[in-house]
């Protein structure tokens, strides 16, 4: 690892993807190399997860200057080991910023290969896990009424050109398609409803854009249940589509009905966190779809270890920020394969123009990344563009 000292630690306010201030960590080394970290964050919190923490940034930047972390010798796991120390009072949102500015001031007198331990080369691009349809309570691209948040075609290759040709064809067809249907309003936003609102609805209308494009051998499916959103008295309920509700049991045979009928691929967050009796019955019954946890792990390596010991899933969605520092993401990605668990990185709803998420994605090898939609937020084309560069020949010798 690189031994520095940090000189000074200072801070600023930036725009996120919702056009709301949010703290940006500026870090400098000495011999005057800087680096500068902004965390992003979800709409959607795993009870796991850590909450916004209320605290300014200049206590935390006084704290850290108290405790002698400045002008003393200090590598990024030095850094990120104080900064896990002080997660509970900080908050991971801050501790990923800062770890993250610090791992950029560092990147400046270092490449990236050798901050990651690889040696330079030509790396993949992971399979793109694309967000075509909305629902849930926070859907903004192509929303649909749905129960659940998102839904995705999953590439099959991974030449991310012809895939991002292929997404285009897509989105034309649903936005035309859906500008026929009919809308209501769901936490403010119009979604479009179907004749029959029903949550196999979406999955028919999506299979039918596929087909109509003959892409049905390029483009896998994927749902997002975000089922903890659905838990309510110990039920499961569909309060935007037909108002059912559900136990554990019978939600688990409802999921093993949509697998069958619709060839899932990917399954993420299909129960509540703490239903684990229901993870762990549908993850068994499963040879052909990946059930993910994402709010299950919240990106902590002990959970995932326990999660993957107790068959509680095949895979887990990663999101640096819930990890907390640049450290123990990277060990998310290593517990996850020496437990078996199919890696899957993610950005979060609300972000910042950083693509640290693309750069661990290709330096990890990393199989498949959450993208988009791409139409509305930005930051989501900044980090496949990072992608490209990694991954083509030419810009990679330039770096």
């Amino acid at each position: 690892m690189i031994t520095t000292a940090i000189r000074s630690i200072d801070h600023l306010r930036i725009l996120n993807s919702h056009a709301e201030f949010t703290t940006e960590f500026q870090v400098e080394l000495e011999g005057g190399f800087r680096g500068r970290g902004a965390s992003p964050r979800g709409e959607t919190i795993s009870v796991f997860e850590d909450q916004n923490r209320l605290i300014s940034p200049v206590s935390i930047l006084d704290q850290i200057e108290r405790d002698g972390c400045l002008g003393r010798p200090i590598d990024q796991m030095g850094f990120d080991a104080y900064l896990q120390d002080h997660l509970d009072q900080f908050g991971s949102n801050h501790t990923f910023g800062l770890s993250l500015a610090f791992f950029a001031a560092t990147g400046t007198q270092r490449s990236p290969f050798e901050l990651f331990g690889r040696k330079p080369g030509l790396l993949q691009a992971p399979r793109l896990c694309l967000n075509i349809l909305n629902g849930g309570w926070h859907a903004y691209t192509n929303p649909v009424l749905s129960d659940f948040s998102e839904f995705m075609l999953v590439a099959v290759g991974k030449n991310v050109e012809r895939v991002l040709d292929a997404h285009r064809a897509i989105q034309q067809v649903v936005k035309e398609r859906l500008r026929s249907l009919d809308t209501q309003v769901v936490s403010g936003n119009p979604v479009h409803t179907f004749p029959i609102p029903d949550n196999r609805s979406v999955l028919e209308f999506l299979l039918s854009v596929r087909e109509h494009l003959g892409l049905a051998g390029e483009f896998d499916l994927m749902i997002d249940a975000s089922a903890s959103d659905l838990w309510h008295n110990e039920r499961y309920r569909f309060p935007l589509t037909d108002g059912s509700a559900r136990t554990g049991e019978s939600f688990c045979e409802y999921w093993k009905s949509l697998i069958r009928d619709y060839d899932l691929i990917h399954l993420e967050d299909p129960f509540h966190e703490h239903d684990l009796d229901a993870w762990r019955t549908l993850t068994a019954a499963q040879t052909h779809c990946r059930i993910i946890g994402d709010n299950l792990y919240a990106s902590d390596p002990e959970r995932i270890a326990r999660g993957a010991e107790a068959g509680l899933s095949h895979g887990v969605v990663i999101k640096p920020n819930q990890a907390g520092t640049v450290t123990r993401v990277r060990q998310a990605i290593d517990v996850a394969r020496q437990k078996g668990q199919v890696p899957i990185t993610s950005h979060r709803s609300i972000s910042t123009e950083e693509t640290f998420l693309s750069l661990l994605t290709c330096m990890e090898d990393v199989p498949y990344i959450k993208i988009g939609p791409l139409e509305t937020d930005y930051s989501s084309v900044v980090r496949l563009n990072e992608i490209l560069r990694w991954t083509t020949p030419t810009m990679v010798a330039a770096r």
